[in-house]
C-alpha cells in the first residue's frame, strides 16, 4: 500500500509554530531557530530531503541534552516535522521512531494553552500512518484507536474520510473483513461531509477485494456491493480515472474463480459511451471557466479535455473497456456452464468491436460456443468469417473441427468422419465438445452405411450423454442402426423405448423414420400383422414423409409374404410412381425389381404362373432406365430369367446374367454377385454337364484374373455342384470321383486365393470344410478370423460359430474359454433362431468339457426353458448334459431325477436314452434306498423291452450303448436280492 499517495491530502497541517522564543541565547547563536525556520520553508516547498536534513541536524545538535527541560514540549514539533519528511521519503521505520519520540518524550503536561507540543496527539495519527508504511497493520490500528481516545476534539482535527479508509485498509490486511467493512462504510456514507476523496474509497475497495480473494469469501464482497452500491458508484466522468482499477480487480476475482464477484465488479464500470457523454456534458457546462465545484467534487476543464479525447479514441476501438468486459463476461458465463450466455457475449464483441486487439481469439471462441449450443448457421457463418480473416491462424484446424455440426447437418458426412475421427481423441470425455463430436462421428458413420463403426459410438453417446441437446437424434440413430445391422430384436426394443420417451410426433422429427424401422423389425421377425399396422399408421399420419416410397415397397413385401399378391402389386406400383415423381432412382429400381420378382415366378404353387410374361415390360423398363447404376441389377437379372424365357428370350436372359456377373466382378463389394452366380449355375446346368461348368467357370467371359472375388465365387459354385453330385450319385465310382474333385478344388482355392481375396461366404465355406473334413481343423481359424474382422455382417455368426467349434474341440482351457465366448456372442446377437439354439447348446457342451459343471447346468436350463427360447432340436442332449452336471457335482438326487426324465421321454433316441438309463441304474444301485435296486433293474429291463424291437435299425454306435444297458441288467439280475422279470411274472401267475 502506497501510504504516501493515499495520505497526500492530509499529511499537511504544518503550523508555523515558534519554538525560538524559548530557546536560550546560546542555542540561538548556534542556529536552532535558523534550522527550524529553514526546515519549515523547505517542507512548504516540498523539498523533503533538504527539510529532513535540516530537522535531523536540529535534533542531533540540540536534542541530546535534556531538550524537554531546555526547550519544553515545543521541541517535539521538530520530531513531528522530521517524521513527516521521512514519510514523504517512505522512510517508514525512521518516521515511526520520530512520531514515537514526539508523542512519548514531549507531552504537554502543564503547558500553557496554545503553547507546548501542538502535534502531541496528532503524532499518534501519523505514527499509525507510518506503521501502515511498515505494513505493521496491528500497530497502525492501535495508534489510530489511541489517537481517537486521546485527541483534543477541539484542537486535534483530522481528515476523517482518509482516517477511516486507512484503518479499514489495516483491518482488511489482517483479513478482518467485518471490521474493515464498518470503517469503509463510515467513510463512504459520509464522503460528502468528511469529505472522503474518491482515491481513498478506491484504495479501501482494492484492499477489500484483496482480502476477500485471500480469504476465499466471495459472498462478503457481494454483500458489501449490494449494501453500498449507491455510495460506491462513481460518476461516469470520474470513473475514467478508476475504470482500469476496477477492471483489474475483476480480473483478479476471475483468476480466483470468484465469478459472481467478478461480474459485479465489471458492472461497476460504466460503458465508454456513457462516460464520454457525461464528460462532454460536464465540459460544456464549464463554458469559459477553468473549473467549478459540484458538491463534493471538482469539475476541472484541464482534466476533462484529455479525458474526452481518450474516451473518444476508446469508443469502439481495440482498447475499449467493453471489449475487456464482454470477453470476461463470456469467460464467466462459460465457466458457470452458461455456454449460450458466453456465445451472446462473443457475438456482441464481433458485431460491435471488430477492431478489438484479440479479435482472433474472440471470433474463435464465438465459433466454438456457437458449435457447442448447436447454433449451426451461426457456427458456419462465423467459422467462414474466421477462415477468411485469419487463414494463417493456429486456430484454423480447431475452427474447422468446430464447424462439424454444420457440416453434419449439411450432409458432408465423409468430411465429418475425416475430421471427427481425429478430433474425438483430443477431447476430454464429459465436455460439450466431446458430446457433439461423438454424436457427429456416430451419426456420420450411420448415414454413410458404416453401421459396424457407428454402433459403439452411438451406444457410447446414449450412455454418456443422456441429457445431450441431441439426445433425441442419438436415441433414434442407436435404435435404427441396430435394424441396419439386422439385430432385429435389439432394434425393436430400442425403437419401442424411443417411441415411449418421445411420443409426440409433432416434436419428434424422426417419428416417421422410426415407424418404418419398427415395421421392418416386425417383418423380419415374422410379425406381419404388426408390420402392416405400423405401415398403415405411417401412411395415415405422414403421407408426405420422404420415406413413403420405401414404406410402400416394404408394405408390398409384407403383403406378398402373406399371400395377398394383388395388394402387394398395387403397393409396388404405388411405390414406383411416387419414387419416379420424387426422382428417387434407387427406390424406383427396387420397385421394378419387386414387380419382376412377383410377376416373373415360374410357378404359382403346383401350377404354372399365368402372368409370368407380364414381368417382361417391368424388366425392360428397369434395364432401359436403371440398368447402368442400380444396385439391383443382379437381382433383376436373376428374377427375369423365366419371364424372358417365356417370351422366347431365354438366351438373352442368360447373356444378361453373364454380363452382370462380369460387370459386378470388378467390385469387391458387389451386392448380389453370389446369388447371380448361383442362378447362372442352375440355368447353365440345364444344358451342360458339371465338368463343362467347371471348364466354363475357370474361363468365365469378361472376368479378369484380377477380379479375385468373382473368380473365387465361381470356384465355390463349382465345388457346390460337385458336392451335390457326391450326395446324389448312385454309382460309387461317380461318387468317389466327385468327392476327390471337391477335395482338389478346395486345395486349389486355398492355394490360389489369399483370405483377403475371398468373400465372407467363401471364407466360411472354406473354414467349414477345413474344420469338418480335414485332420487340421485349426487351419480354418484364419478364414473365420478374416470374416469376423470385416464390416460385412452377413456371415459373421457362421464364422463365430465355426471358430468357436474349433476352439471347443481343444483340450486346452484357454481355447475352451474362447470357444464359449464365440458361442455366447452368437446366442446373444444372432437373429436366426437355429443359430442361437445351436450356439447355446454348444456353450453348455463346452462348459461341461471344461469342467465348469455349474455354468454348464445354467446353460442347459436356459436351453430347456421353453418360455424364454422355445428351443427343441437338442432337448434330449441338453437334458442328458444337465443330468451329468448334477452327477459330476455329487448332486445325486437331482441327477437321478434328471436321468429318469431324459430316458423316459426320449427312449427312441438311443444315443441319449441308453447312457441316461445306464447311469440312472448305477446311481440308484449305489444309493440303495428301499426299492432302488429292484426299481433300477425293472426300469432298465422295461427300457430294453420297449426299444429292442428297433435293434436291427440301430447304428453300430447306438447298438453298443444299448447293449451296455443289457449287460448291466444281466449283472443286476444275477444278484440274489433281485427278483428277475421271470420271477415276477411267475408270482403274478401264482396269484391268479
Amino acid at each position: 500500500m502506497n501510504i504516501r499517495n493515499l495520505s497526500a491530502p492530509f499529511l499537511g497541517g504544518l503550523a508555523a509554530v515558534s519554538i525560538v522564543a524559548s530557546v536560550p541565547a546560546s542555542a540561538q547563536d548556534e542556529g536552532l531557530g535558523d534550522l527550524v525556520n529553514k526546515g519549515l520553508a523547505a517542507m512548504k516547498a516540498s523539498k523533503w530531503e533538504e527539510a529532513l536534513a535540516l530537522h535531523t541536524r536540529a535534533v542531533e545538535r540540540f536534542g541530546n541534552n535534556q531538550p524537554l527541560m531546555l526547550f519544553g514540549p515545543q521541541f517535539g514539533v521538530i520530531y513531528y516535522r522530521k517524521g513527516i519528511c521521512e514519510m514523504k521519503l517512505e522512510q517508514w521505520d525512521e518516521a515511526v521512531k520520530s512520531f514515537e519520540i514526539c508523542y512519548r518524550d514531549f507531552p504537554n503536561d502543564g503547558a500553557a494553552a496554545g503553547g507546548g507540543n501542538v502535534y502531541h496527539k496528532r503524532a499518534l495519527l501519523k505514527w499509525g500512518e507510518a506503521a501502515m508504511g511498515q505494513e505493521d497493520w496491528e500497530l497502525a490500528i492501535r495508534q489510530f484507536n489511541k489517537f481517537l481516545e486521546e485527541r483534543d476534539k477541539t484542537r486535534d482535527t483530522f481528515p476523517q474520510g482518509a482516517f477511516y479508509v486507512s484503518r479499514a485498509i489495516c483491518y482488511y490486511k489482517l483479513l478482518k473483513i467485518p471490521e474493515g467493512n464498518e470503517d469503509l462504510e463510515i467513510a463512504i456514507k459520509n464522503k460528502v461531509t468528511f469529505p472522503t476523496p474518491d482515491p481513498g474509497i478506491i484504495a479501501g475497495f482494492q484492499a477489500l477485494v484483496a482480502a476477500v480473494i485471500e480469504k476465499r469469501n466471495e459472498q462478503a464482497l457481494l454483500d458489501f456491493i449490494e449494501k453500498n452500491r449507491g455510495d460506491i458508484t462513481i460518476e461516469p466522468f470520474e470513473m475514467q480515472e478508476f475504470s482500469r482499477v476496477f477492471m483489474r480487480l475483476a480480473g483478479d476475482a476471475v483468476s480466483a474463480e470468484m465469478l459472481r464477484a467478478a461480474l459485479a465488479l465489471y458492472q461497476m464500470v460504466p460503458p465508454t459511451e456513457v462516460a464520454l457523454h457525461d464528460s462532454k456534458v460536464r465540459l460544456a457546462s464549464l463554458g469559459d471557466r477553468a473549473g467549478m465545484r459540484d458538491g463534493p467534487r471538482s469539475v476541472v476543464k484541464a482534466k476533462l479535455q484529455p479525458a474526452v479525447k481518450s474516451l473518444e479514441e476508446q469508443l469502439g476501438g481495440p482498447g475499449a473497456a467493453e471489449v475487456i468486459k464482454l470477453a470476461a463476461t463470456a469467460f464467466i458465463h462459460e465457466k458457470e456452464g452458461n455456454v449460450r450466455g458466453a456465445f451472446a457475449a462473443y457475438e456482441q464483441l464481433e458485431k460491435f468491436y471488430s477492431r478489438a486487439e484479440k479479435r482472433e481469439d474472440n471470433l474463435y471462441n464465438l465459433v466454438r460456443t456457437g458449435s457447442l449450443i448447436g447454433s449451426v448457421m451461426a457456427a458456419e457463418r462465423y467459422g467462414q468469417t474466421f477462415l477468411k480473416d485469419f487463414p494463417e491462424s493456429s486456430y484454423v484446424p480447431a475452427v474447422r473441427r468446430m464447424m462439424l455440426s454444420s457440416l453434419f447437418y449439411e450432409g458432408a458426412y465423409e468430411t465429418c468422419i475425416e475430421i471427427a475421427s481425429v478430433m474425438i481423441h483430443e477431447l476430454e470425455a464429459g465436455t460439450p465438445e466431446h458430446d457433439i463430436c461423438l454424436h457427429v462421428l456416430g451419426g456420420s458413420y450411420y448415414y454413410t452405411g458404416n453401421y459396424d463403426e457407428a454402433q459403439p459410438l452411438l451406444d457410447q453417446h446414449v450412455e454418456q450423454y443422456p441429457e445431450s441437446a441431441v439426445a433425441l437424434a442419438a436415441l433414434y440413430f442407436q435404435a435404427s442402426n441396430f435394424t441396419k445391422l439386422q439385430f432385429w430384436a435389439k432394434g425393436a426394443r430400442l425403437l419401442d423405448a424411443f417411441f415411449e420417451k418421445y411420443p409426440d410426433a409433432s416434436q419428434n422429427v424422426f417419428f416417421p423414420f422410426a415407424l418404418l424401422d419398427r415395421a421392418t423389425c416386425h417383418f423380419a421377425e415374422d410379425e406381419n400383422a404388426a408390420a402392416l399396422e405400423k405401415l398403415t399408421q405411417l401412411e395415415r399420419d405422414f403421407p408426405s414423409t420422404v420415406v413413403m416410397e420405401m414404406a410402400l415397397n416394404l408394405k408390398g413385401n409384407v403383403l406378398q409374404t402373406e399371400g395377398d399378391e394383388e395388394a402387394a402389386e398395387k403397393s409396388y406400383l404405388a411405390a414406383l410412381a411416387l419414387a419416379e415423381e420424387r426422382e428417387n432412382r434407387i427406390v424406383a429400381g427396387e420397385s421394378l425389381y419387386f414387380l419382376v420378382g412377383l410377376l416373373g415366378e415360374k410357378n404359382k404353387g403346383s401350377e404354372e404362373n399365368p402372368r409370368v410374361k407380364e414381368a417382361v415390360p417391368f424388366a425392360d423398363k428397369f434395364w432401359s432406365e436403371h440398368g447402368i447404376d442400380s444396385p439391383y441389377k443382379a437381382q433383376v437379372a436373376v428374377a427375369q430369367v423365366h419371364a424372358l424365357d417365356a417370351v422366347g428370350r431365354g438366351d438373352e436372359a442368360l447373356e444378361r446374367l453373364r454380363d452382370v456377373i462380369a460387370e459386378m466382378a470388378t467390385s469387391t463389394e458387389a451386392f448380389g454377385l453370389e446369388e447371380a452366380i448361383n442362378s447362372y449355375t442352375d440355368i447353365y446346368l440345364e444344358r451342360h454337364t458339371p465338368e463343362e461348368l467347371r471348364e466354363h467357370y475357370y474361363n468365365f467371359p469378361g472376368i479378369r484374373s484380377s477380379d479375385r472375388v468373382a473368380r473365387a465365387l465361381l470356384r465355390i459354385a463349382v465345388i457346390s455342384v460337385f458336392e451335390n453330385v457326391a450326395r446324389r450319385a448312385d454309382d460309387e465310382d461317380r461318387k468317389r470321383g466327385a468327392v476327390a474333385t471337391v477335395k482338389t478344388l478346395f486345395e486349389e482355392l486355398k492355394r490360389d486365393f489369399a483370405p483377403a481375396d475371398l468373400s465372407s461366404y467363401i471364407l466360411v465355406k472354406v473354414g467349414d470344410y477345413l474344420r469338418t473334413n480335414t485332420t487340421a481343423p485349426r487351419e480354418a481359424l484364419t478364414y473365420y478370423d478374416e470374416v469376423i474382422g470385416r464390416q460385412d455382417q452377413s456371415y459373421r455368426f457362421g464364422a463365430l460359430f465355426g471358430r468357436g467349434d474349433v476352439y471347443a474341440r481343444s483340450t486346452n482351457a484357454a481355447d475352451l474359454d474362447k470357444g464359449i465366448e464365440d458361442f455366447k456372442r452368437v446366442f446373444a446377437d444372432s437373429q436366426e433362431k437355429n443359430e442361437r439354439e445351436l450356439a447355446l447348446f454348444r456353450t453348455a457342451e463346452t462348459q461341461m468339457a471344461k469342467g465348469d459343471y455349474a455354468a454348464a447346468a445354467e446353460s442347459a436350463k436356459l436351453y430347456l426353458d421353453r418360455e424364454k427360447n422355445n428351443f427343441s432340436n437338442f432337448t434330449p442332449e441338453a437334458g442328458l448334459l444337465l443330468a451329468r452336471s448334477y452327477d459330476e457335482r455329487k448332486m445325486t438326487e437331482d441327477a437321478i431325477a434328471m436321468y429318469v426324465k431324459v430316458w423316459s421321454a426320449h427312449m427312441g433316441k438311443v444315443a441319449v436314452s441308453a447312457p441316461a438309463v445306464k447311469r440312472w441304474m448305477e446311481l440308484s444301485w449305489q444309493r440303495n434306498q428301499p426299492g432302488d435296486r429292484q426299481g433300477a433293474y425293472e426300469g432298465a429291463a422295461g427300457y430294453l423291452a420297449l426299444t429292442g424291437r428297433f435293434e436291427d435299425r440301430m447304428s453300430p454306435e447306438d447298438l453298443a450303448l444299448w447293449r451296455e444297458v443289457g449287460k448291466l441288467v444281466e449283472t443286476y439280475e444275477a444278484d440274489p436280492n433281485i427278483k428277475s422279470l421271470e420271477q415276477i411274472a411267475r408270482e403274478k401267475e401264482g396269484r391268479r
